[in-house]
């Protein structure tokens, strides 16, 4: 079955995002996953699929329950529900992002919140709240923090940001993760 031509648009826009996540150091070669609201699912990357190097082809188009609509799609990530939880409990979310900033992580262990120093980061994410949460059961922690802000960490593991478009939700990761930084350079971490 062809894929629907009005998710063109939304793919490439999400290859850019993960290039830029890529090449900025917030994910690993095989690490994170992106996705956009679709129809009552999603259109998201598949399990292991490169964010650097994506194509069209490692997308998958998921129902609201997570299971992918047509027999060539990659299988969908391993986050798929945390990224439809979002979806469903934060109606002005039209991308999450994941990744994993090793800075803000690394503060995440000690930290049930990071609050930036820097103006950046006071005016964009004045507080980025660490969630405790099992891996597969951070669906629920993590669309609950992201119904009040914009980007939240997931204790030890990564940031997951929501935005009206790729290029909003990579801004408040990319903020989360310099943040981060000063913190640590300040010796506030």
């Amino acid at each position: 079955m062809p894929r629907d031509p009005a998710l063109t648009p939304l793919v490439e826009m999400l290859i850019e995002v993960g290039r830029d996540l890529r090449s900025a150091g917030l994910v690993t070669s095989h690490g994170g996953n992106l996705s956009a609201r679709w129809g009552q699912g999603a259109c998201i990357t598949g399990t292991g699929a490169m964010l650097g190097r994506l194509t069209p082809e490692q997308f998958a188009v998921v129902d609201s329950h997570g299971r992918a609509q047509a027999m060539h799609d990659p299988p969908p990530s391993s986050d798929t529900a945390i990224h439809l939880a979002v979806y469903e409990g934060v109606p002005e979310a039209q991308v999450v992002v994941h990744a994993h900033p090793v800075h803000a992580i690394a503060l995440s262990f000690d930290w049930d919140a990071i609050l930036p120093i820097n103006l950046e980061g006071q005016l964009f994410i004045p507080r980025v709240p660490v969630v405790e949460a099992a891996w597969q059961a951070s669906a629920g922690p993590v669309a609950e923090a992201l119904r009040e802000v914009p980007v939240v960490m997931v204790r030890g593991h990564g940031a997951y940001a929501r935005g009206a478009d790729g290029w909003e939700a990579l801004k408040w990761i990319s903020a989360l993760d310099e943040a981060a930084q000063i913190l640590i350079l300040a010796g506030k971490g």
